[in-house]
């Protein structure tokens, strides 16, 4: 069989010469970032696949569908977990991987096609992240993307024709919806495996750049030595993804409120750069936010190969422009942070509404981001599926509530509850709330 297949697809020829390809023997570990975000983007690609079975693009059915994945397939947690937190580790590897590049100088003659197929990339990883965000039809994927949508509406001349194109209607809904899943799951999908095809055939045609303190001409072949270094980082990175995925899982999240104007957007860690921007630029100064700095920063990296006027590919001789490179990354990764690490936008609503941060309202409006209430009821609201909770700060005390709400399988063998997984000052912000329920029986 193997031979039928080998004299009509030339398969094993293939193999062989991948194998065999001749790199520069210097390369070393630093060379397998490119192979750890293919293997990561190959991830998100089978993840979502087997998420689009069950998928529904609807308003009324998405957020279902996607809590039935969680719920009800097999493993279907792990796979929207290794989907969800898979985003995040393929934006750092193709990030990480374009500050190499940009580095080392490997974009410089005759390789500047490969560093465009690769800057195209990264804005694809990063469209997806955005187009993928409202797929749940939850409150944080909602919001974001409808605040998304008004930068992207920002846009001088096409930016009105942008914003239809993108919500089809007056405010996001069923047309949304649909256009963004025919984006994320087969457009950009699409584009992207066609790309990085092109991004290995480049690299193959023009092999990979030298070291700059490697002038030599020794070479080694591709395997076994560079390609046991890849799949070993490949191996830990994944690793490490699963790890998250099982331990952490998915942030509880309810479904989306359109009429919840109150609620403040808070996009993913990918976009905070970009968010903290637009919080210090004052309103007059909000286009040069939105649009221009972005703009001026892609025409740059397409532009690098040609803005890099230095005699190699040394930093030395590129000062100027590792500069600058380096103050812009480390701005942006210092945005970031900034943006992550600060107060969770639960707080901040509490705050906003009451004037002062009050655990108990902060509490409440975690219970509800975490769809308690579809199981409980509280006053005349909720389902009752579970116990009412109206009164449990009377039937329950403290230290029984934190153990049973961490480990409720531990107290009522096989209950439907999920443990609560939530970071630790929101889960004390819970209990409060839920402390504070105390109505009394019969009223």
């Amino acid at each position: 069989m193997m031979q039928w297949l080998d004299q009509r697809t030339g398969l094993s020829r293939a193999v062989r010469e991948f194998l065999v390809e001749p790199i520069p023997a210097s390369i070393g570990w630093r060379r397998t970032l490119g192979s750890v975000a293919g293997a990561l983007l190959l991830v998100q690609i089978v993840s979502g696949l087997l998420l689009a079975v069950y998928y529904v693009p609807h308003p009324d059915a998405a957020y279902k569908s996607v809590e039935y994945v969680e719920n009800s397939v097999t493993a279907g947690k792990l796979v929207r977990a290794l989907h969800y937190w898979g985003a995040s580790f393929a934006v750092v590897a193709v990030f990480v991987h374009l500050v190499r590049v940009f580095l080392s100088g490997a974009y410089r003659p005759p390789r500047e096609a490969t560093w465009i197929v690769g800057v195209i990339l990264l804005l694809l990883v990063l469209a997806l992240a955005f187009t993928g965000q409202l797929l749940p039809w939850n409150q944080v994927g909602y919001w974001s993307a409808s605040v998304g949508i008004e930068i992207a509406a920002s846009t001088p001349v096409v930016g009105a024709a942008v914003k239809q194109l993108l919500v089809g209607g007056s405010s996001p809904g069923a047309l949304t919806l649909t256009r963004f899943y025919a984006l994320h799951a087969i457009l950009l999908p699409g584009l992207m495996v066609v790309l990085i095809l092109a991004h290995l055939y480049l690299l193959r045609h023009h092999g990979p750049a030298r070291p700059a303190r490697d002038q030599g001409s020794e070479v080694a072949p591709f395997a076994p030595a560079q390609l046991s270094r890849d799949l070993v980082v490949i191996s830990v990175v994944l690793g490490l993804l699963v790890a998250l995925a099982l331990i952490v899982g998915l942030p509880a999240i309810g479904p989306a409120d359109p009429t919840d104007t109150a609620y403040l957007p808070r996009p993913e860690w990918y976009f905070q750069a970009h968010y903290q921007l637009l919080r210090l630029t004052p309103g007059p100064l909000k286009l040069l936010t939105t649009f221009v700095l972005p703009a001026l920063g892609v025409a740059a990296l397409f532009g690098l190969p040609w803005l890099d006027r230095g005699r190699s590919s040394r930093a030395s001789d590129r000062l100027g422009l590792v500069s600058v490179g380096s103050l812009t990354i480390a701005v942006i990764v210092a945005l970031t942070l900034v943006g992550t690490l600060e107060r969770p936008p639960v707080e901040a609503r509490a705050a906003d509404t009451a004037g002062t941060y009050d655990p108990i309202e902060a509490g409440r409006r975690i219970y509800e981001a975490g769809d308690c209430k579809k199981c409980h009821t509280v006053g005349l609201e909720g389902g009752n599926e579970g116990p009412d909770l109206s009164n449990v700060g009377l039937r329950l005390q403290e230290p029984y509530m934190r153990k049973f709400l961490r480990a409720p399988e531990a107290y009522v063998p096989d209950i439907k509850m999920p443990a609560v997984k939530v970071p630790e000052r929101e889960f004390n912000e819970l209990v409060e709330y839920l402390k504070s329920l105390r109505e009394e029986p019969g009223r």
